[in-house]
């Protein structure tokens, strides 16, 4: 009886063993699955960001150019060209407001 009561027990222990293996690799699986899913995510994230980037780095050379700054100056600002003298003096300015 008691030769069998340790068999029994080796196979508790065994059976014991083997579940907590198969518990350990399932965790291990479900961390694999997580951080992947974190990795897509923070891919897709840079992909957005690089994207918006490109997106700004064109405005700001949009924005850097001569006849846009030109257009903005007299369509939006109200400044006109200086006559070549203003109130008598010559004025180095390139452009001013008209009640100026």
């Amino acid at each position: 009886m008691i030769k069998g009561g340790v068999s029994c027990s080796k196979y508790v222990l065994l059976i014991g063993m083997l579940a907590g293996a198969a518990l350990f690799h399932i965790w291990q699986k479900v961390e694999m699955a997580r951080v992947i899913g974190g990795i897509n995510i923070a891919e897709t994230q840079i992909a957005e960001l690089d994207q918006a980037r490109t997106e700004l780095l064109a405005a700001i050379v949009v924005r850097k150019n001569s006849g846009f700054i030109e257009k903005v100056a007299f369509g939006q600002l109200g400044m006109v060209y200086p006559s070549q003298t203003i109130n008598g003096l010559n004025n180095g300015a390139l452009a001013h407001w008209e009640g100026d």
